[in-house]
């Protein structure tokens, strides 16, 4: 198989299909705000692990004002479910408090779990006044979180990566730049607090099915052939045009989708291989064709991966900014959805002049 060259211009992705590889859990939702016993209207991007035997989900809550989405979100937060079976999800009574420096935060969301060093670490997106602050925390039992880091704006997509690279401590980020895209990035650490040796993991010039940002999903999976990392990808098309009136006048041109990459053991900012084609594309109804009832259409937002005892990978992802579901894809099948990766710059780092030169756009992605 040839290799995929990245850095080239993409104009607009057209139609995409789920890989027939992964299959959809059949009871999907998995978690729906029905199942939550505290008040909300949104429950998705659930972040999963499998921490001593059992599982566990971090779910993305929202409420709309007096419960009418055309009304606009009220509140924003994050609650926990438990699983004996990665399956059937029981959530907690009460919402996860995040304790920071003797005050609780508010409006955190969008969290992944990962377990390191025996300890369940949830990373998260803190919606503060000044920005979108990054930040993870560590289970102290119950519903609570001591946070541990907590970064500046802007940033989402921050993901607490498993195990040590040379012995170091790694994360995934997105942070906000002047590019009109937004790419992946990667820091090492000694200590969880203090981060830095950053480098472009991933832009969105480098997947064929992007061509407005890209993000971290699930923690990377250890695997005997390097770490997988799906990843959620958006492309924009007019002609996809969904107008939202209400709780604001919105035109909605996005898709989310999901793909996956393989990065080296030990560098994981070698990239190997990766799905040349999304893994999961928005298709079925509580995917799609709800305006009424989801917050956003044509969402598919990965958040959590397990690897099984048998070699099948649960994918848990937030579907149409409404409800958690569920996937499954086999371990060798993964590897036949993936095609051999080249960069064309060994740091995927393209100062200007390259650009300017048209080294850009130099090879052919078909070729």
């Amino acid at each position: 198989m040839s290799g995929i060259f990245p850095f080239y211009n993409k104009g607009v992705v057209g139609p995409l299909k789920s890989s027939p590889a992964i299959k959809r859990f059949a009871g999907n939702p998995v978690l729906t705000a029905a199942q939550v016993p505290f008040p909300c209207d949104l429950a998705m991007n659930a972040g999963t692990a499998k921490y001593k035997g059992r599982y566990y989900m971090a779910y993305r809550y929202d409420r709309f004002t007096n419960h009418d989405k055309d009304l606009g979100p009220e509140f924003s937060g994050t609650g926990l479910a438990e699983s004996e079976d990665g399956i059937h999800w029981v959530s907690h009574e009460q919402p996860i408090k995040f304790h920071w420096k003797g005050q609780e935060l508010d409006w955190v969301n969008d969290a992944r779990l990962t377990v390191l060093e025996d300890k369940l670490y949830l990373s998260f997106c803190y919606n503060c006044e000044h920005g979108e602050r990054p930040g993870f925390a560590e289970w102290k039992g119950g519903d609570d979180f001591e946070v541990t880091c907590l970064g500046i704006p802007a940033q989402r997509n921050m993901v607490l990566c498993p195990g040590r690279i040379r012995g170091k401590y790694w994360r995934m980020e997105r942070p906000m730049t002047r590019r009109p895209v937004m790419d992946i990035w990667m820091s090492y650490s000694e200590d969880l607090i203090h981060w830095g040796e950053s480098e472009l993991l991933l832009g969105v010039e480098d997947v064929p099915f992007a061509t407005f940002k890209i993000g971290a999903g699930a923690p990377p999976l250890k695997t005997d052939r390097g770490y997988v990392l799906f990843f959620h990808s958006v492309d924009d098309d007019p002609a996809r045009d969904v107008f939202y009136t209400k709780p604001r006048e919105c035109h909605w041109t996005s898709r989310y989708t999901m793909g996956a990459v393989l990065l080296d053991a030990d560098d994981p900012f070698k990239v190997l291989a990766m799905t040349r084609k999304p893994l999961l594309v928005p298709e079925t109804s509580y995917e799609t064709g709800n305006m009424k009832l989801f917050w956003r259409e044509n969402v598919i937002f990965p958040c959590g991966a397990i690897l099984e005892d048998n070699n099948v990978i649960r994918v848990y992802y937030g579907a149409g900014d409404y409800s958690t579901c569920m996937a499954e894809i086999a371990l060798d099948d993964l590897w036949n959805e993936m095609t051999p990766y080249q960069r064309l710059t060994p740091t995927a780092t393209v100062d200007v002049t390259m650009i300017v030169q048209g080294f850009y756009t130099r090879r052919n992605p078909e070729k």
